[in-house]
């Protein structure tokens, strides 16, 4: 893995129409479309993968308006690493159509009900594997 030490993470979100914002100034109650709390987990992705990764998770994440209110670091995660365990997924020509699908939030609440004993992000990565149908069938190597 190649680390990207001067990703700048404020012209990638802008590009992106997402406002980072202090976590400090974080209220459930009046979180907007397109506000971001999560500098770090930001900070990470593009880091470890780069502008044009951090771009693409932020573009996906932000494609309807009720999933551009899910711009959380646990939802942020598991697409980054959906696509970074599977980068044929960039080739797909309904990548964008098929994100828009999704209801991130209800994605999101959901893994986080489960109670699971894993991480909500792993939740979400399971869920966002099995629905775009990237497991093998039983019994085959992975």
């Amino acid at each position: 893995m190649t680390l990207s030490k001067g990703v700048n993470i404020h012209k990638v979100a802008r590009e992106c129409g997402v406002s980072l914002l202090d976590w400090r100034l974080h209220s459930p109650t009046s979180r907007r479309s397109r506000q971001c709390f999560c500098k770090p987990t930001i900070r990470e992705i593009g880091r470890r993968h780069g502008e044009d990764h951090l771009r693409l998770v932020l573009m996906l994440v932000t494609g309807t308006p009720d999933n551009a209110k899910e711009l959380y670091a646990d939802v942020l995660k598991a697409v980054s690493r959906l696509i970074i365990s599977n980068p044929e997924l960039i080739r797909r020509p309904s990548l964008v159509d098929d994100f828009n699908a999704i209801n991130m939030g209800a994605l999101r609440r959901s893994a986080r009900a489960m109670k699971s004993g894993v991480a909500t992000s792993d939740a979400m990565l399971v869920a966002l594997t099995m629905r775009f149908g990237l497991w093998p069938e039983i019994g085959e190597a992975a």
